[in-house]
């Protein structure tokens, strides 16, 4: 990659902007200490993960009938891991989840049952696009994400790494806040051309201009980056036991950051692969297997940081109740989410559980009976000090239902 001056100047004016490796432009916002609030990380599953898979009430007349080639049995080989009951009805997790299991036997992991969107929308990306927004149906546009928000709303002026996606994009999620960085891959977190051109652009920007400033604070981040990440490469071997797939990767990439200790406090990690509309069989114990996975090792990872680390998992929407002719599922309406963290009350599985008879159907759909917004409210305003979560979903009454334990 050719640097010249112009370019430089031209990246690093206005919003802050930078171009640093191939792929990755970034905006950073001023240095401020990072207190002692939770790290958040905002784990999307995206185009529709079936909460029916994942935490099915296996043993129910109704999820047999309706799922008679592809649902989860609750006896027998392969049987699902028993979770305990709600609202009278038993559920259990996808026996290719043990990992998940585990945690959620040992209090660290919570489930929320029949959670989502309160939408009409089955498309992938008008409902992505509402939920990391925040809004429902009928809600007037909001500027930014949700995170966005929170962030401008607590003024918090984070270090240059302080707030990422792990997507070659920021997600919308945060967008708003102009020191959100996409870091695909931390360790190309660089320039092009390396040290020999850092050292370039370093000399070419000394002054009071406010273009040299926001130079100055991308080159600043990047030689801590360097000097504390990159220049310390991780332990020989893979003591946390992370996989090689999408989820693993991600989220080693931010154990990294994390345990380099420059300040990160909210990462959105991206993945994707759950649109399984044919041959459900095939596909979707490897996807449980690999979120079951990469969750357990990041856990372990987060061995010195669990008191202060909430992960939630969410997706724009399930899928319906009944198994389509070809082996698999069409866009439905509620999903589940999942919170693992320090302060969580885990062990337990909360919301409203509709039930999967005709009756209690929308239209073929799991009923939506928790505003995810809720789940997101709660964690704002006890782990991340959130004190005016109306800035962050304007239309929504703040309604904590108990799956955190603790406030700062």
């Amino acid at each position: 990659m050719s640097i010249s001056r112009r370019t430089l100047l031209s990246a690093s004016s206005g919003a802050g902007l930078a171009t640093l490796a191939p792929g990755l432009r970034v905006a950073f916002a001023a240095d401020g200490a990072t207190a002692q609030r939770d790290i958040l990380i905002v784990v999307f599953l995206r185009f529709g993960s079936d909460g029916l898979q994942l935490i099915p009430p296996a043993d129910d007349a109704a999820y047999r009938d309706a799922r008679p080639t592809i649902g989860i049995a609750a006896s027998g080989p392969n049987a699902a891991l028993p979770l305990g009951p709600l609202n009278g009805v038993s559920f259990f997790m996808n026996p290719n989840m043990p990992e998940l299991k585990a945690l959620y036997d040992q209090d660290h992991l919570a489930v929320v049952q029949a959670a989502g969107i309160p939408t009409e929308s089955r498309s992938h990306f008008v409902s992505q696009e509402k939920m990391e927004r925040g809004i429902a149906d009928g809600e007037k546009q909001i500027a930014g994400g949700w995170l966005g928000r929170h962030l401008l709303a607590r003024n918090l002026a984070l270090p240059g790494l302080g707030a990422i996606s792990t997507s070659p994009e920021v997600d919308v999620s945060l967008q708003g806040y102009a020191g959100s960085v996409a870091v695909p891959d931390v360790t190309r977190f660089d320039v092009a051309g390396g040290d020999f051109n850092l050292n370039i652009i370093d000399r070419m920007h000394v002054g009071p201009e406010p273009y040299i400033a926001n130079a100055r604070a991308t080159i600043d981040t990047i030689k801590t980056v360097t000097s504390k990440l990159l220049s310390n490469p991780r332990a020989p071997g893979n003591p946390a036991g992370y996989g090689t797939g999408q989820l693993s990767t991600s989220l080693r990439s931010v154990a990294d950051i994390i345990k380099a200790n420059i300040g990160l406090e909210i990462a959105t990690v991206d993945f994707g692969g759950w649109d399984h509309h044919a041959n459900l069989n095939a596909f979707f114990g490897g996807q449980a297997q690999e979120l079951s996975k990469a969750l357990a090792a990041f856990w372990t990872d987060m061995a010195d940081y669990r008191t202060r680390l909430t992960l939630v998992t969410m997706t724009e929407f399930g899928r319906r109740v009944q198994e389509n002719a070809n082996g698999g599922l069409d866009h439905g309406a509620a999903a589940v989410m999942m919170v693992l963290g320090g302060n969580v009350n885990g062990g337990r599985m909360y919301g409203q559980w509709p039930g999967l008879k005709p009756a209690d159907l929308i239209a073929g759909d799991l009923r939506v009976t928790t505003d995810y917004r809720q789940i997101l409210q709660e964690i704002l305003v006890k782990r991340r000090g959130e004190t005016t979560p109306e800035a962050v979903f304007p239309s929504l009454t703040y309604r904590p239902v108990g799956l955190i334990k603790t406030a700062l």
